[in-house]
Order: structure tokens, then sequence, then C-alpha cells
């Protein structure tokens, strides 16, 4: 402890003689005469108080000085993810993983080190040794280190232990390359390919149309099997409508097969679709063995019309899909140096085509050619419809003119200079799940880079930006790809051209061939379906949701006029259709007409989604759909340990990999780093005296005893 003084400690010195000489002074004679003693105690605690007084004006500051031993902290995040129940040649990895939170090793560290337990599958939560359940549906590991960089203070260290497959959220290496703590980590199972068989992809159309046949493409993933043959089948609802034998073999390493289906629905609605393998005896699980896909099946096909601001190899591929549905009529029309527009076929005018329309698709339309009075008679057609429209850019676009009809689009021209970079697509973790990716945000990682006119659109505040852009690795928000669904009326924008490198380049692979036809398609299906209540749309975040996972639900609510509606009530149930069980949730507005809510620890199952929209008692609009819960588990695809990550993780924040039977070891690595010694943390405390209500409490009192003092003594 220190006390120092703002002014020169000879001014305290001669404040505090001077308060006391003055006492003395005034008390050397009293009237009446009082004792010596007497006089003495009135003497100091009249100078005492008058030197507490003058002490004031120098603001006297006390220092405290404390200090303390502090451990280095360490987070250990253990993956009580699904995949962590498996068992495979090494053991069963929850057993493994419970051992090592269990183990001497772990309880010696702690003594000198401070240990924080933490779980991570979904989210991030505070975990007891003793009470670990593997139980997760997903695996982010991102999550589970960003959030213990953040919120944990004083960290020197995170500890990771799993199996390395994460399944939501980003790679987690890039944390790594950020962080400035080191991870170590450690590889629960084994890195060799595991006795299994399953339906690891499974690509179909998001709609269907009655007695039309949907091809139906699975992919068999077979490892550690040698030959034999296996039933692979097509079920709908549940019921099995066909079923095919396929040969296997894979005794050492793993291969993939493709099954092929063709689907042809007998009624309209909602379809669960699903592939199921036949099980393999000895397996290392068969919760992997299914892969289902909702269809929505409509009643009649689709006239959609194809407008080209001139002929292009974009156009030939996307012609070339849509003439291979047999579901849609696709005339196109493109423009001749004159501005007109040319029928690919003959006697059909764009008039008259518009007018039976159930989509419209722009291709680098409009350009310098594009006459007002087109561009006036085409919009007003669409208007007056609500079409969905579909934009395609390109690099000879009239931005200004595609400015002046962006009302029909999920953008906005921010700038009309056209800036060409060479992109790939860039899935975005929060939506690589949506229906129109696909599910397969791995294919979109391997399509050839397309061309990209950069910060010249930017997204509308309604619009959902699903794909980014990557230019030399580097991911970029930039909108790629966009779409918006308004009171009933869709549309979508694909902001990059050359995407028939989509569709060729990518041809030449069996992983990549078959994704162009079926994803451009799916996309007009989606746009050319109608909603059935126009005043209110509500939509969960993604189709089938792994068990434990929370279960998001957006809305969008609007009245007759098309205009958002902010202060509706908004109610969601969902029903299962195994048992009686009902959930509901209310739906908190964001604005803009905007609303999202959620519904957490659902069983396993079908469930069935019922919300109404009330504002003073009427109803604005209602929303159905379906969702299935822990069909399939994405934390059963890979069944090996991805120890290359793991160590890539380790190595980028200069951490340290080891194998789950080298813990102990790894611990006493890590105490022996210089950045893992206890500290002595020394904290000053400074109190200004002068401030402090005490300081004057005691002048007051002071001034007080002496008054009573006085009072008894009976003087003036």
């Amino acid at each position: 402890m220190s006390l120092s003084f703002q002014t020169p400690l000879y001014l305290v010195l001669i404040f505090i003689a001077v308060s006391f000489a003055v006492s003395y002074y005034l008390y050397r004679h009293t009237i009446p005469q009082v004792t010596r003693t007497k006089r003495m105690i009135l003497t100091a605690l009249r100078g005492t108080a008058l030197t507490f007084v003058l002490l004031a004006v120098c603001e006297p500051i006390v220092q405290l000085i404390s200090s303390q031993i502090q451990k280095p902290v360490i987070a250990v995040l253990a993956d009580n993810s699904l995949s962590m129940s498996q068992t495979d040649a090494l053991g069963n990895k929850e057993h493994i993983l419970s051992s090592l939170l269990k183990s001497d090793a772990l309880k010696e560290f702690s003594s000198s080190a401070d240990v924080k337990l933490f779980s991570f599958s979904h989210s991030v939560s505070p975990l007891e040794q003793e009470s670990l359940k593997v139980n997760g549906g997903i695996t982010n590991i991102s999550s589970a280190l960003q959030t213990s960089l953040k919120n944990i203070d004083n960290l020197q260290g995170i500890i990771l232990l799993s199996d390395g497959n994460y399944t939501e959220g980003s790679n987690p290496l890039y944390d790594a390359e950020k962080s400035r703590i080191p991870i170590f980590t450690i590889g629960i199972g084994d890195t060799n390919e595991q006795k299994d068989i399953s339906v690891s992809k499974l690509i179909v159309n998001s709609i269907g149309y009655v007695d039309a046949a949907i091809p139906v493409d699975a992919t068999i993933k077979v490892s550690g099997i040698p030959a034999q043959t296996v039933l692979v089948s097509l079920l709908e609802d549940g019921k099995k409508i066909s079923e095919q034998k396929i040969s296997v073999s894979a005794p050492s390493g793993a291969t993939e097969i493709p099954a092929q289906f063709k689907y042809i629905p007998s009624s309209e609605g909602v379809k669960k679709l699903s592939v199921a393998v036949s099980s393999i005896p000895g397996e290392l699980t068969t919760k992997n063995n299914v892969r289902s896909a909702l269809v929505k099946v409509l009643k009649n096909k689709m006239n959609v019309v194809v407008i080209a601001g001139s002929p292009s190899a974009d156009v030939s591929a996307i012609m070339q899909s849509l003439n291979q549905d047999k579901n849609i009529i696709a005339p196109l029309f493109y423009q001749i140096p004159g501005g007109e527009f040319k029928s690919q076929k003959e006697n059909i005018s764009l008039q008259s085509s518009l007018t039976s329309a159930d989509c419209i698709i722009f291709v680098g339309f409009p350009t310098a050619l594009t006459s007002q009075n087109s561009m006036s008679n085409i919009t007003q057609s669409i208007l007056s419809r609500s079409l969905p429209v579909l934009f395609i850019a390109s690099r000879t676009l009239d931005l200004q003119k595609v400015g002046a009809m962006q009302s029909l689009f999920p953008f906005i021209v921010s700038s009309e200079r056209i800036d060409e970079q060479s992109v790939l697509p860039n899935v975005f973790s929060k939506t690589k799940f949506h229906q129109l990716l696909q599910n397969e945000s791995s294919v979109w990682e391997k399509l050839p880079p397309v061309y990209y006119s950069m910060q010249t659109f930017s997204v509308k505040p309604e619009a959902l930006n699903l794909l980014g852009v990557k230019i030399q690795n580097v991911p970029l928000n930039d909108p790629l790809f966009i779409t918006r669904n308004i009171a009933g009326t869709k549309s979508a924008a694909i902001l990059g051209y050359g995407i028939h490198r989509w569709k060729l380049l990518a041809g030449s692979t069996n992983e990549t061939k078959l994704f162009f036809d079926v994803w451009f398609t799916s996309l007009i299906r989606w746009l050319a379906t109608r909603e059935q209540d126009k005043f209110m749309r509500v939509e969960p975040s993604k189709e089938f949701y792994s068990q434990g996972e929370q279960v998001e639900f957006s809305a969008q609510v609007y009245n007759q006029s098309y205009q958002p509606i902010d202060n509706a009530d908004v109610r969601l149930s969902l029903h299962s259709k195994q048992n009686s069980l009902l959930y509901e949730t209310i739906l908190s507005s964001l604005g803009s007409g905007r609303y999202e809510g959620s519904i957490e620890s659902l069983s396993e199952g079908e469930f069935t989604y019922t919300a109404v929209a009330m504002n003073d008692r009427d109803t604005l609009g209602t929303s159905q759909g379906r969702i299935s819960v822990g069909d399939q588990s994405i934390e059963f695809a890979e069944t090996r340990m991805n120890k290359s990550l793991l160590t890539q993780l380790a190595r980028s924040s200069e951490g340290e990999y080891s194998d789950a039977n080298e813990f102990n070891s790894l611990l006493q690595n890590i105490l022996q780093r210089n950045t893992m010694k206890p500290q002595t943390i020394e904290q000053t405390n400074e109190f200004e005296l002068w401030n402090l209500p005490a300081f004057l409490t005691i002048i007051v009192l002071l001034f007080g005893i002496e008054w009573l003092v006085r009072k008894q003594s009976g003087m003036l």
C-alpha cells in the first residue's frame, strides 16, 4: 500500500503543522477553565479535523497492490455428435472419448492448468466429466472454436477431441489459421476404410408431374466388402415401388456405384422419396443405408418463354436442358441486329407466348439493341400476370436498361460498369441445405469457374443470397445466385455468365455430369410453382433435420394490397405423424412483413406443420408443409477419422496432433510450453480519498465529537 498527494510533500507537512498549531492556540485558554487533559483532547480533535480538511485540498491517493498466481486456461472441446457413437476397428469412439475425459492424466493436468470442459455438436455447452451424452445431430467444429476463442478469458490453449468429420459450418481450418491460440487435436477413430455400405448421394427433382417420369439418381458407397449382390429399393412415403439388384465389390478401399430409378407419380402432393440399400452382415452402421428427398408433384406441364439478348453458348446449354424435360415447353426468342425478336420456331409470336407462359427466362437481356417499347410490353405482360422471372447475366447487358426493369428482379444494379472476373461458386453454410442447392455443396465446389462482374449487383432486402463467389479460393459475399419470393411471386437471378461451362466441362466427371440439367430444371419448376396462399408463406430452413437439431422457420405476411404486415400474430403448429405429439411456437416479427421462430427437441419422425397469421381476429393467411427429423443422419455419411484435417488444424495454429493413445504424452508436452507456465498477476487499485464518502464522514464525526465535549464542559 502507498499514499501519494497531488501537491508537494512539504506543503502537506506544513498543513498538518498549521492545523495543530492553530488548534493549540485556540485551546491554550478556555472559558470556563477545563482540565489540561480535556484541552489536549479538544486540541487533537480540532487539529485532526482541520488536517483532513486541508488534506482534501492536496488530493490524497491510496494505492493497494495485490498479486495472485494464475494457471493457464485450457478449453477442452469434446465432440458429442452421433458420429462418435460408432464402433470401428479401434473400438467404440464414445467409450474412448469418455475414458479420456475421466483419465487420471487429465485430472493431474487440471492441477497445473485451469481446465474448462465443453461438449459440442449443434452448439457449445459446459460439460461435467460424468455427464457426456453422444446425441448431437451435426458436428460444427468451426462454431466450437469461435465460441471458445471469443468467450473464454485468458485462454492459452484448446484441446479438441473429435473424429474430425464436421458436417455443419465453415471449414474449421480457416478459424485455426486466424487463431493466436494453439489448438491441440486428439484424433478418435480409425483412419482406414470401414466395412460399410451406404447411400451417399441422392439427386432428384424437387418438383414433378403426375404420370411423368422423374429420374432418381443415387450413389451407393461401398468399403471393406467382398464381392456380392445387394438390393437397392425406391420407396414413396415408406412404401416400396421399385427394386433392383446391383453387384458390389470393395474388399479393400472404397468405391461408389450409381443406382438409377424412374419415379412416375400417380397423384399430386408432396411425396417423400427414399432410396435404401440392404444391409451387409458386420457393417459399421445401418443408419446411413437410406437417403430421402421431398418431391412436390403437380398436375400440368409448364410453358417457359426464353428471351435472349443474342445467341450464345449459355442460351444453347439452357435450351438443351429445358428440351430434355418432356414436361417443359420452352419457345426461344432472341434479338436480331434490328432489335426485333426472332422465334426459334415458325409462326410463334413473343406476345402470344407471354400470354400463356408460366415462367420467363432472360438470358443476357436487355441489351443496347432493346427498345423501350419492347421493354415496356414485356414488363407489363409479366406484372399483369405476376409471372416468375429468371435473370441470367452476360457481358453484353445494357445495365442502365436492366436497372429500369429491376422491379422484376431480386437484385439492384449498383454500378453500370462491367468488371469481368473469373470466379468459383461459394456455398454459404446457412444456405447449403436449401432445396435449390440440391443439398450437395461438395458438387458446387467442384464446378468450373464462370465469369462475373464485381460490385455490379446487390441483393434486395427481401431476397435470399444462396451462392457467393470465390476468387483465388477466397470466399466473398458478392451474390452469384439469388432468389426472391414475395406474395407468391417468385424471381431468381444467376449473376454470372459462361454457365454453359457447368453443363459441358462438368460433364466430364461422373460426380458432376448430371448436375446442371437436374439443378436447372428444378430451379424452373420452383419458379413456376404457384403458392397456395399468396398472402402468407412459411418455409423451414431445410426439409430434413438431424436428431436434436433446432428446427427453424421463416414467414412472410402481406395484406390484399401486397403490403407487408409487421403486427400479425403468426402461430405455427407441428404435428407428429407417428403419435399425437403437438409442438407449437409463435413466430416473432423481423420487420418488413418477415417473421421467424424455432422449435427444439423434436423426436425422430415425420411432421406436418400448419401456420396461421391473424390480425384482430381476421385470418390473413395459412400455410402448410412437412419436414423430417432424424430420418437420415449426415453424421454417419463418413465412417473414417479425418486425420488430415485434425493435423492441419494443429499445424496451422502452432499446436500439436496426437492419436487417442498418446493423450497422456500430449498433456505433458502442453505443460512444457513456455506459454503454459503459471503467471503472477499483479493488480493495482487506486482510491481517491477526498472523493470517498468515508473521508467526509470522518471530518463531520470529528467536529461533532468536539462539539459534544465543548457542550458538556459548558464552553462557548
